[in-house]
């Protein structure tokens, strides 16, 4: 009788270890198969094909209400997304990318366009994105993508729809040039008139080389809030506010040789426009535009079939955000365990009735 509620027990245990392990194979098929939303960057025009230029994808919020909240590795950074006037969405794109360089923020996805100038990634949940790309060296001229960003969003009738969202990101171009360029860095102060006494009285600007730390440089009422020099003009300059002000928000604009740093009080981004940029180019076909002018939702997908003959820019699925991953080795390792110890007590029970 013993011998038998044993070789039962054992059985139940294999029985479980198999219903564990199916499962954890199902949550993975499931998950990997609600996050199949595309994003194509496609790199250009009429006139040159970007070959080889290399972009960053960061999940860096998501939608609430009529607005956006930054999560994750941004959700500390002083920048507002209340404001989703054309300039503000421009003006968060480059600040936010501005952060995720200087910062060195790993991106979620990364990857070069083909011969084609296109670049896909796969796999994406619903959520507000940014894509940053690398400048790109093609004979004697330097083309500078600009930031992106791209909210791809849950169909409203709570369908698994899949989109497949194509961007044409814009960039400016200039010829390389052995001279030195005259650089500017300038604060400004917005939405605190009545009540400048919120304003620090300096500010701590670092600039930065190549993404290397350059200088410390203090701008205060002494020197206008403003700071100059002369440098190599091939290089990628960046400026970044050491400590923002507390009550303000910050955002950074510039046109290559010209920097504002922008402090707006209250945390409304302002609408500043920038300094005049060096010619710029950017797709003219009537297919939906993703640029820094915008937030593109999912919903002007070009087409609602994802397409599996491009890989992502890590070459795997990008997991679904919110997915809760840790249950499935448990349940695998489990599973193997329990099927383990079914089959060892059947052996042994085998063994007694023997």
């Amino acid at each position: 009788m013993r011998a038998k509620i044993g070789k039962c027990f054992g059985a139940l245990l294999c029985v479980l270890g198999i219903m564990l392990w199916l499962a954890a194979g199902f949550m993975l098929n499931v998950s990997a198969a609600s996050a199949n939303n595309s994003l194509t960057l496609i790199c250009k025009t009429e006139e040159v094909t970007l070959v080889g230029m290399h972009w960053g994808l960061y999940r860096v919020g998501s939608r609430t209400g009529d607005g956006f909240v930054l999560e994750g590795d941004f959700a500390d950074y002083p920048v507002s997304l209340a404001d989703m006037s054309a300039s503000a969405i421009s003006a968060a794109a480059d600040t936010l990318e501005n952060y995720a360089v200087l910062d060195r923020i790993p991106p979620m996805a990364q990857g070069e366009t083909g011969s084609d100038g296109l670049l896909k990634f796969d796999g994406l949940d619903s959520g507000l994105y940014m894509v940053c790309g690398k400048r790109l060296h093609v004979g004697d001229t330097i083309y500078v993508p600009s930031a992106l960003l791209i909210e791809i969003e849950d169909a409203e009738d709570g369908s698994h729809t899949n989109f497949d969202l194509n961007a044409y990101p814009k960039f400016y171009y200039r010829t390389l040039s052995s001279e030195l360029s005259n650089f500017t860095v300038k604060k400004i102060w917005e939405n605190d008139e009545n009540a400048p006494q919120n304003r620090t009285v300096s500010i701590s600007v670092e600039i930065y080389k190549d993404a290397e730390f350059w200088k410390t440089v203090v701008l205060d009422d002494s020197n206008d809030w403003s700071y100059s020099w002369a440098e190599n003009s091939n290089a990628d300059w960046r400026v970044k506010e050491k400590e923002v002000p507390d009550g303000y928000t910050v955002i950074y604009r510039s046109n290559e040789t010209q920097f504002a740093i922008v402090n707006t009080y209250g945390g409304d981004i302002t609408t500043t426009e920038p300094p005049t940029s060096p010619t710029e180019s950017s797709s003219t076909s009537t297919e939906p535009v993703s640029s820094t002018s915008s937030v593109t939702s999912s919903t002007e997908a070009v087409s609602t079939a994802s397409s599996s003959s491009t890989s992502s820019g890590t070459g795997e699925k990008l997991p679904q955000t919110g997915q809760l991953w840790w249950p499935v080795p448990i349940m695998a390792c489990g599973g193997v365990m329990f099927i383990a110890v079914g089959c060892r007590l059947n052996s042994r029970n085998k063994k007694d009735d023997d």
